[in-house]
């Protein structure tokens, strides 16, 4: 349970994001449940669930709908059988998983959309708190990373989804603003902490470029961009 769940303690910023993964579906079973028990006991977890779903909601209209593909329900059906030989506790398993590929995929459908949405308004108004969220995607079925900015801590949280390195090369994070691009570090598998540049502002851009391994030998990108993302307002 987040500190936030404790009377006269207020919510953090992690907190908030959390609430923003769970109604995206970018978070995994284990967290998803975790979430799922704290707004169980801590109405204000609730809220926040609720406030993020009613936020993300518009954006639903304009997902348009999607037939998966047809080896999907194949592997599908393959594997039916030998679940229900396993008895019901397989196929329970079997039933969830089907459940979260569900969930990932209508997240996923939203984050694209989304982000295709603020990218047409245009920048985003700076808000008192100085807090963002950038969807960082470059045109796989998930997003590559979600990056939760904090100006006022000058701290970015990046957590990898689907980024994925070529062999041999790494992935560097980068804030490209009007001063140019600045390194923020390299894409690792796990979720990790930033320090961001003094001239971080709201119509910023967080890009990913296929660097040598260890990153950049020049301090300016050298390799392709293969993902990239708005900041988008708190």
């Amino acid at each position: 349970m987040s500190d936030s769940g404790r009377p006269g303690v207020e919510p953090t910023f992690e907190d908030d994001m959390r609430a923003a993964e769970y109604a995206l579906g970018t978070l995994d079973a284990q967290e998803r449940a975790a979430l799922e028990d704290e707004a169980s006991r801590d109405p204000g977890t609730a809220d926040r669930i609720r406030a993020w779903e009613r936020r993300l909601a518009p954006l639903m209209g304009i997902v348009p709908p999607a037939a998966p593909p047809s080896r999907v329900r194949g592997a599908l059906l393959r594997a039916l059988p030998a679940a229900a030989g396993s008895g019901p506790g397989e196929l329970y398993r079997l039933r969830r998983q089907v459940r979260r590929w569900r969930v990932a995929a209508a997240g996923s459908g939203l984050l694209a959309a989304g982000l295709a949405l603020f990218v047409a308004i245009g920048p985003a108004r700076s808000p008192a708190g100085g807090r963002y969220l950038a969807v960082v995607q470059g045109g796989g079925a998930l997003p590559a990373l979600i990056v939760r900015v904090d100006t006022q801590t000058g701290l970015a949280q990046v957590r990898p989804v689907g980024a994925d390195a070529p062999a041999g090369r790494s992935l560097e994070l980068w804030y490209v603003g009007a001063g140019g691009a600045k390194p923020l570090g390299l894409v690792g598998a796990d979720s990790s902490q930033v320090k961001l540049p003094r001239d971080t502002a709201a119509d910023g851009v967080i890009a990913v470029s296929v660097e040598p391994p260890g990153g950049s030998p020049s301090g300016q990108p050298t390799g392709p961009v293969v993902y990239s993302g708005k900041l988008i307002a708190e």
